[in-house]
């Protein structure tokens, strides 16, 4: 049910927005450009619902935020507002699934491009994260702060996604690994410790300051890549047997080093004064 919307309790730079949307919502209109534009008007409202609440959840905290505090800030009344939501938990649940249902959107699209290698797939999971995390750094920074408050029903939607964030970046990981070209480390603590510093971008991250997302993004993938990716020389192909042959080349070099310094006919170093 939407209750009736009284224009003059508004702003006045909100008054015709939302007596357009009342009007087109009860007229019955079916052309395709007007019901596209009321679509795009209630879009844009109901992403500005968002970003106001999620700064409000962040500074005041979920349970100090009133449902009048939210329409306060957008400058509409609290009867206009239960156009768009019925409660406060609506809004939260819809800031948990447009923050971590994107980050597992991301993973799942980047897990099935066959037009990278495997551990260009972790790299360019990694920086869309990254970039997300930076250019939704107040919606992130309520998830954080908001999560001992959250209803029990939204704290499992909450848990249940981030399992899902870890168990794909994880799959990528080892993905990477089997295919030789991450070092043979544990991949779920790769995973935690990339993700980790993914989020970490959304505390420090400031816009004008730091260089745009896309800038700090290339330099912590660089980071995060540099400490798992194989050195080039090191490349192995998948397999065991590919595994051993890296294995015996090594032995060989060792072999040949320690004969070397074990030589007795070797000529000593000469002293350094």
């Amino acid at each position: 049910m939407n209750p009736v919307v009284n224009p003059q309790a508004l702003r006045p730079e909100r008054q015709a927005a939302v007596r357009q949307d009342v009007t087109h919502f009860g007229s019955g209109e079916q052309g395709g450009a007007s019901m596209a534009r009321q679509q795009n008007r209630r879009r844009l409202v109901s992403n500005e619902l968002l970003e106001h609440s999620a700064r409000l959840f962040a500074t005041q905290g979920y349970a100090n935020t009133s449902f009048q505090d939210i329409a306060d800030s957008m400058g509409i009344s609290r009867p206009a507002l239960y156009h768009y939501v019925s409660n406060k938990e609506e809004i939260l649940a819809a800031l948990v699934r447009d923050v971590l249902e994107r980050v597992v959107e991301i993973l799942e699209q980047v897990r099935d491009r066959a037009d990278l290698t495997e551990d260009a797939r972790v790299a360019e999971a990694l920086r869309q994260i990254v970039v997300n995390n930076a250019r939704n750094t107040t919606r992130f920074r309520l998830l954080d702060r908001s999560e001992p408050d959250l209803p029990a029903e939204i704290a499992e939607m909450h848990r249940h996604a981030r399992r899902r964030v870890l168990e794909l970046l994880t799959g990528l990981i080892e993905d990477a690994t089997s295919a030789g070209r991450f070092r043979p480390l544990p991949a779920r603590t790769v995973a935690l410790g990339m993700l980790g510093m993914a989020n970490w971008v959304a505390w420090w991250y400031r816009v004008g300051t730091d260089g745009d997302a896309d800038s700090v993004a290339d330099v912590l993938v660089d980071l995060a890549m540099s400490g798992v990716r194989r050195d080039d020389d090191r490349q192995v192909a998948p397999g065991p047997w590919a595994a051993l042959a890296l294995i015996k080349e090594d032995l060989t070099h060792l072999e040949s080093a320690l004969s070397t310094a074990l030589d007795p006919a070797r000529p000593e170093s000469p002293a350094q004064d």
